[in-house]
């Protein structure tokens, strides 16, 4: 009985050490949890702190931003403004220069208006003036047939003259002969009297020059030469003279009446002059020449004879 006892303060000891584990426990935790809390707590003290100073930094940087978008805005809106202006001065101009084109337009529109205006009136004046030609016209046809009625019948009248002219020429021209000349050419038409002279010169062939002849006068010209009459033999009918022609001198010795007495004249052509001698006398001859109208250069090979 008395050992119950000791056993009862044993359980009261070990109850108290276990108290006492436990509030140290306790303290060791809260210790802990203070520190962990302390740490905690400069951890945030510094992150604030960071914080701040950042916050601070971005302010910064968020005033200076917004200092240059104010700048920005400000020339924005400067430049907004200028742009309106030129806009409005450029509207300005072209409203101007739009009036002027009107005023331009307007003004080609109303001469170009008169032009066609005058020019139709003076269509319609032509076209009057034409009717009335017309009308004239008109009025004439009967007239102008008639006259032509009266000319056919001229016509048929001067046809029957010419027919009767060409008869005569024809008739005269048979009377008119044809010789070989002294330099063995053919010559055109001989004529042996005034009147077959005539003929001759009517006929338009050649250039016709009469003349007449004395031997005491010396050289005489005839046409676009000279002629030197040398002598005669009126009871023959034969005569000699000499032809001058550019600067050249052509002796025609012993020659006969109405025979064709030819030379060339050089630069005058192909065809030969012809002197045709009608009648001699004592001393004199009488006769005429004939060249050509139209005149060819000639070889020189066909020298003068």
């Amino acid at each position: 009985m008395i050992e119950a006892p000791a056993s009862t303060n044993q359980s009261s000891l070990g109850g108290r050490s276990n108290w006492i584990h436990f509030l140290f426990s306790g303290v060791v935790l809260l210790g802990s949890v203070a520190f962990y809390e302390g740490s905690q707590a400069e951890a945030l003290r510094k992150d604030i702190s960071q914080f701040r100073r950042e916050n601070t930094v971005l302010r910064a940087d968020l005033s200076k931003s917004e200092h240059s978008l104010q700048q920005a805005l400000a020339g924005f809106h400067q430049e907004l403004d200028q742009f309106h202006s030129e806009v409005a001065a450029a509207t300005a101009e072209t409203d101007e220069n739009l009036v002027i084109a009107q005023e331009a337009a307007s003004r080609h529109a109303d001469a170009l208006a008169s032009k066609l205006e005058k020019k139709r009136r003076q269509q319609e004046a032509l076209q009057r003036q034409l009717g009335a030609e017309l009308n004239k016209m008109k009025a004439s046809t009967d007239e102008t047939s008639t006259r032509l009625n009266g000319i056919s019948s001229y016509v048929g009248k001067v046809k029957s003259e010419v027919e009767s002219v060409s008869s005569v020429a024809r008739e005269a021209t048979a009377n008119l002969q044809q010789m070989r000349g002294d330099m063995g050419v053919m010559s055109g038409f001989v004529a042996t009297n005034a009147d077959e002279i005539q003929m001759l010169r009517d006929l338009g062939d050649r250039n016709v020059y009469e003349f007449t002849l004395s031997k005491a006068v010396g050289a005489q010209r005839v046409g676009d030469i000279q002629v030197v009459l040398d002598k005669t033999d009126a009871k023959r009918n034969r005569f000699t003279l000499d032809v001058l022609a550019a600067d050249q001198k052509v002796e025609k010795r012993d020659k006969s009446i109405n025979e064709p007495v030819q030379f060339y004249v050089p630069g005058k052509g192909t065809q030969p002059y012809e002197l045709v001698v009608n009648k001699v006398g004592r001393d004199t001859i009488k006769g005429y020449l004939s060249t050509p109208k139209v005149t060819v250069a000639r070889d020189e090979r066909d020298g003068a004879n």
